[in-house]
């Protein structure tokens, strides 16, 4: 057997966020395009094409191959001599490559069997298992200031003694007005063992922490709410398990959880299986997977701790929950005695695929099987309805683009960005008549009542410095005000009673 087929890892794909599915939609529009302006040129430009060809011919040039492999080197080499725009690719041998493969697996059916390059398939591998060297804090960013939101178990921020709740103002003595989130990133992140210093105000006093960077596991976190413990699950990585015990070994006079899995796009069926025996006896069906071929497999959980003490589970659930959280959302709401969803109808993606690593890095995602919940039910585009019913108000579940700097919009103009900043304002608790994008006077009056609380002035304009505080106030707004949180409120609400 090929080396390059000989190990394969079964991925319950990690499922593109809506902001990032309508991005590859994009992508998938914008290259159909270009293959329909192909060939309307190639219909239009026959007669050219077939008199090149004549040409050729005549002069003894005509391109010759005896099978399919010779005939992707000739149009390789055609293309690195002949190319007009080759000289703009610092390794076109290597784009073109990847491009072929690119096409060789692009389905309109299917859009997760693809092909990844090396640096594609760390990424991916790096979203799932969100693992990094820096200190394990998220955090909200506004006005030049940083406030903790979270500081993982176990963390380096732990260790040092960093708090939710802080606000930080300057990394290694460097304020932060001015820079974006990526900008504070690159700062905190680093090579490990190496120190990073925090200027932090805590209930009004001023200090310095310094963190020693490590290496964080961040896909899962676990709090008290309300007396109601609560774990959430950002996706299935390698390292979820362990990372879950370390939560739960600490409350384990607790029985019952809410586990929150909104926004899970998925992660790896082994993670899957060895989560779903956290909470569930040995012996138990996690889920069913037939092929191709009709043939049908079953995985069952795999765990060598179960926290028998969670007698009753809620899980939370939105449009974002994908994959293996589906899987697992399905496994607990048939299997668990007393389990039930609150929150808003699942993704729905009920097909597998098997991801075959290759010796350069790159590798092959294909879909391979459909997976059945335990009870037999196929969820794809479908997904999984709620048991309790709960919506968010529409703008935390917006995406939002960054505005130009010389961007502005006045009275009676349409907008999107008018769109997304009405739905901020009225989430805000700002008076609005309208969420369509149209710029009207009770917008203004709005607008002009949210500049003057933030000190950004009284000129009727929404400019980009606007927009980005307004997105910023509501983003703050959500992280830090749990009353927002209708869902997570419906699901304690159920636990306690």
């Amino acid at each position: 057997m090929n080396d390059d087929l000989k190990k394969v890892r079964i991925t319950l794909e990690k499922q593109p966020l809506s902001s990032e599915r309508a991005e590859i939609a994009k992508k998938k529009k914008d290259r159909n395009r270009l293959i329909i302006v192909a060939l309307v040129c190639l219909l239009v430009g026959g007669e050219i094409g077939l008199l090149a060809g004549s040409m050729r011919k005549k002069e003894g040039l005509l391109t010759e191959f005896s099978d399919s492999y010779m005939k992707f080197e000739t149009i390789k080499s055609l293309m690195s001599d002949m190319w007009l725009y080759g000289n703009d690719y610092e390794d076109l041998n290597t784009t073109l490559e990847d491009n072929a493969y690119y096409g060789m697996t692009a389905f309109i059916d299917d859009p997760y069997t693809t092909y990844q390059s090396n640096e594609e398939m760390n990424a991916f591998a790096s979203s799932i298992n969100m693992n990094f060297v820096g200190v394990g804090i998220t955090y909200i960013l506004t006005d030049g200031i940083i406030t903790v939101e979270k500081v993982y178990q176990d963390s380096p921020a732990q260790r040092a003694g960093i708090q939710a709740g802080d606000m930080i103002e300057t990394v290694d003595s460097k304020y932060l007005d001015g820079l974006t989130t990526d900008d504070i990133r690159s700062m905190v992140l680093g090579e490990e063992n190496t120190i990073v210093t925090f200027g932090v105000i805590r209930q009004g006093e001023r200090m310095t922490i310094d963190v020693v960077r490590g290496e964080v596991d961040t896909t899962c976190f676990a709090y008290i709410r309300d007396n109601t413990l609560v774990l959430e699950i950002n996706s299935f990585g390698m390292n979820t398990h362990d990372e879950i015990v370390k939560y739960l070994d600490n409350y384990q006079d607790y029985d019952s959880l809410v586990i929150d899995m909104r926004n899970n796009t998925g992660g790896y069926q082994s993670a899957l299986e060895e989560i779903a025996g956290l909470f569930l006896p040995k012996g138990t069906l996690v889920m069913k997977t037939v092929d191709k071929n009709g043939n049908e497999n079953e995985s069952y959980v795999n765990s060598k701790i179960y926290y028998d003490n969670f007698k009753e589970i809620a899980i939370l659930i939105n449009g974002n929950t994908a994959s293996a959280a589906e899987v697992l959302t399905m496994c607990l709401i048939e299997q668990h005695p007393n389990a039930y969803t609150v929150g808003e109808t699942s993704y729905g993606k009920g097909v597998v695929q098997s991801t075959v690593p290759m010796s350069d890095g790159s590798a092959l995602k294909v879909t391979t099987s459909k997976w059945l919940s335990p009870e037999g039910k196929w969820i794809n585009k479908i997904g999984i309805a709620p048991d309790y019913p709960v919506s968010l108000h529409q703008a935390v579940k917006e995406y939002y683009y960054m505005m130009e700097d010389d961007e502005t919009y006045a009275l009676d103009s349409v907008s999107e960005f008018v769109r997304l900043s009405e739905l901020c304002l009225d989430y805000l608790g700002y008076n609005v008549d309208r969420q369509d994008g149209y710029f009207d006077k009770s917008f203004e009056n709005a607008l002009n009542e949210f500049k003057h609380d933030y000190d950004l002035g009284n000129d009727d304009i929404l400019d980009s410095t606007t927009y980005q505080a307004i997105v910023s106030a509501l983003k703050y707004e959500y992280a830090m005000n749990p009353d927002k949180d209708t869902q997570m409120i419906k699901a304690i609400e159920l636990i306690n009673n």
